[in-house]
């Protein structure tokens, strides 16, 4: 089982969500997943990778909600950051991507259209995440959550 660490970044900072990680992390912006992998094998510290996600109903509505948040995107489209646009379920699809290939220790989560905040983001991905069963939510909210790392079976890291 490989575990990967969720972390979140908002008004309130930088939080992370699951349990396990302690002392200094290497957290890091990449334009790819092969970058990302990359950067997390070279650090001698638990890497922490920021994803930009933009959640909705469906694929095709969060691609209109992120072109009308950001003009000029379009998907496929590579920037400093990883950014996912897509519904939950194709979010948690992705962090369970990372873990299994061991692209990073940890994520952290911003939202990619500034009009929402990490609360937000969190309302729609943590029932998604639980759903699941990949995180066991002890406390609701940014300033008390700990939570297990989510796990996936496959590969070493």
């Amino acid at each position: 089982m490989t575990a990967l660490h969720i972390a979140v970044e908002g008004d309130a900072g930088w939080v992370e969500l699951t349990a396990g990680t302690t002392g200094d992390i290497h957290r890091f912006r990449a334009p790819d997943l092969r970058e990302a992998a990359r950067r997390t094998a070279s650090s001698d510290r638990p890497a922490f990778v920021d994803i930009e996600l933009y959640l909705a109903e469906s694929v095709p509505q969060a691609f209109a909600g992120l072109r009308r948040a950001r003009p000029g995107w379009r998907p496929g489209a590579t920037g400093e950051t990883l950014l996912h646009a897509g519904t939950a379920a194709t979010a948690i699809g992705l962090l369970r991507d990372i873990a299994a290939v061991g692209v990073a220790d940890g994520v952290t989560l911003r939202p990619a259209d500034p009009s929402v905040s990490a609360a937000g983001l969190l309302d729609e991905l943590l029932p998604a995440l639980r759903a699941r069963g990949l995180v066991e939510v002890r406390s609701r909210g940014l300033s008390g959550t700990c939570q297990s790392p989510l796990r996936v079976s496959g590969g070493d890291k």
